[in-house]
């Protein structure tokens, strides 16, 4: 991340990011230009509190990015059959990528592989000490029990 970055954060609680509005929300932006803050945009942690576990799912936007619209030449009005032939058609999205069809298409697209890839992810256990955070893997496999061994021995 850059020095002067605009961070703007999008914060979910309780809620697995596969079911939030928030998924859509960033699928959305990085479809109309927007952008992740950084490489690390994204983290799923789960915290356990005296009233039960208490999950946390955050993206980081470029909060400065312009996402901008052009609007289609002409208002137009059409049958369904139509509408699935452009939204099936990739190749007419691309070369009609101001149209709300394209727009709806990438949309979609996006947040397609944005579930593929979180669904691919465990979320990260955080535990607070004090005033310290740790972030660890929650998961059971060796890897994971090593990594998360490590950064408590010198929490």
């Amino acid at each position: 991340m850059k020095e002067g970055t605009t961070i703007s954060v999008v914060r979910d609680h309780d809620t697995k990011p596969t079911e939030s509005r928030n998924t859509r929300l960033v699928a959305a932006a990085l479809s109309s230009g927007g952008m992740f803050a950084t490489e690390a945009a994204y983290s799923d942690t789960v915290e356990q509190t005296p009233n039960g576990a208490k999950r946390t799912v955050t993206w980081l936007m470029d909060g400065a990015a312009k996402i901008s619209f052009e609007p289609i030449e002409v208002a137009e009005s059409i049958t369904f059959d139509e509408f699935r032939k452009r939204y099936e058609s990739l190749t007419w999205c691309e070369a009609n990528a101001n149209h709300p069809i394209a727009y709806l298409r990438a949309m979609n697209d996006q947040h397609n592989r944005l579930l593929d890839k979180v669904k691919t992810m465990r979320p990260m256990l955080l535990i607070r000490k004090g005033k310290r955070i740790a972030i660890v893997p929650s998961g059971s496999d060796e890897a994971s029990k090593a990594t998360r061994e490590q950064i408590l021995s010198e929490f």
